[in-house]
């Protein structure tokens, strides 16, 4: 969904929205950052690549089935140079982020919450900026993805209409037939939203504000995890549950870096604000959806 500056934002919810309506929705943006290619940017990451990880520690590795793909590698300082995520992340470091992508068993073996066995094939390290590192090579059988360098855009982002805590700010009308016809989810608004948007066609690369789901609301899938199998349909917990998860980050499908995930779908960690400003990356959980 939409990811843009406030001042644009407020003023489009004034424009076309009841002062009600408007000062509700304004409310329920976040900030976050979009991770853009760099370019000729200031770089606060970069996908793919080998990582830095501390002299002592192996390369990521899922008991059973293989080692981990690096995606992502994250500055932290740079990060909060280039502007406000909305999370409370190290002010130093790097956040790293691996994944057993299912190139080494053709697919057989997945990572998702509604299966914690499978937990193990996603991690997210923070390595403090005082621990000495190694660009540590690639196991044997692994291809390191291509590494493209990533820059920090600030805005706010705009959830989906369909998003937990936006029905639940607008209460029973959320819950409603006649949610499909309110202004929120009325054409005006959409049509102006894509128009701000510099990359209205992809969920994009992010850290920090709302995730940008290519099925349901991602948060939906994370409180599946953690309430279990009776949890669905109208269960009111699915909700609730959703909302304690933040998203930490999400990395699209990306032909430069040559990421491909499922058609042309994308990955997200979420994880408690609790457990994050604690640096519990550990409880980050993973998901993913495509189209």
């Amino acid at each position: 969904m939409t990811h843009a500056p406030a001042e644009a934002l407020h003023d489009l919810a004034h424009r076309l929205l009841s002062p009600d309506d408007a000062a509700r929705w304004i409310a329920l943006l976040r900030p976050g950052l979009r991770l853009a290619h760099a370019g000729d940017g200031a770089a606060v990451g970069r996908l793919g690549g080998l990582p830095d990880l501390p002299l002592d520690m192996p390369w990521p590795h899922w008991e059973g089935h293989g080692p981990l793909s690096h995606l992502m590698s994250l500055d932290c300082a740079a990060l909060a140079a280039a502007g406000d995520s909305g999370l409370t992340l190290p002010a130093s470091g790097t956040l790293l982020f691996f994944l057993f992508d299912g190139r080494l068993d053709d697919d057989d073996c997945m990572v998702y919450p509604s299966d914690p066995e499978t937990r193990p094939g996603s991690r997210v390290l923070h390595v403090p900026a005082d621990t000495p590192t190694r660009r540590h090579p690639a196991p044997a059988g692994l291809d390191p993805y291509p590494e493209v360098a990533l820059t920090g855009q600030p805005g706010l982002s705009v959830p989906t209409s369909d998003a937990p805590n936006v029905r639940a700010a607008f209460g029973e009308v959320g819950n409603s037939l006649a949610w499909r016809r309110h202004p929120v989810n009325a054409r005006p608004l959409d049509s102006a939203l894509r128009a701000l948007d510099t990359h209205p066609s992809r969920s994009g690369h992010r850290l920090g504000g709302h995730p940008v789901p290519v099925q349901e609301p991602v948060e939906w899938e994370i409180a599946r995890g953690v309430l279990g199998p009776d949890a669905a349909g109208q269960d009111s917990r699915l909700d609730d549950e959703a909302a304690a998860w933040v998203l930490l980050a999400q990395i699209d499908t990306d032909g430069a870096a040559e990421m491909m995930w499922g058609d042309a779908g994308t990955v997200y960690w979420l994880i408690r604000p609790d457990d994050l400003a604690a640096g519990r990356f550990e409880e980050a959980v993973f998901t993913w959806q495509c189209c």
